[in-house]
């Protein structure tokens, strides 16, 4: 694909699909709670449509652009360092996003964190995936050269 910027988004928008998938798997899990969705939600929705469908809805729209805007970070730190190690990279890309939106911007944005212990555990290894299956997407949508 010749478009940088739409194969970085795109990356980014399967990588979120796909952590939003598991965050949705992860709460069929008795005691686990995560609220990814919801608490993104709360930045663009008033507060009588939080934990609803029209809130969620929100919440996942917010979250793919968001997953979007990680995506082209990811193309760029892929087209500086290349493209060997990719699962590792993804990897650490992916807790690197999890430390600064999660934990620095959330923090500083007064969105709710979660609150146990196996929340946190499982809110870092969506994470992961979610940077493993970008910098895949990356790898795979990206310009390839002529022989």
């Amino acid at each position: 694909m010749k478009d940088k910027f739409f194969a970085g988004a795109l990356a980014g928008m399967i990588g979120a699909a796909v952590m939003a998938s598991l965050n949705f798997l992860f709460n069929l899990m008795p005691g686990v709670d995560l609220k990814l969705l919801f608490g993104v939600s709360e930045l663009f929705v008033p507060k009588p449509l939080y934990g609803t469908l029209e809130g969620a809805t929100i919440g996942l729209i917010s979250h793919l652009v968001c997953g979007s805007i990680v995506g082209l970070g990811v193309m760029i730190v892929l087209e500086k360092t290349g493209y060997n190690h990719l699962i590792l990279k993804g990897a650490l890309l992916g807790l690197l996003a999890w430390f600064l939106l999660c934990g620095l911007l959330g923090r500083v944005l007064g969105l709710r964190m979660q609150d146990k212990f196996l929340d946190n555990i499982l809110m870092i290894l969506i994470h992961i995936p979610f940077g493993i299956v970008t910098a895949w997407a990356v790898y795979r949508f990206r310009e390839k050269t002529k022989v």
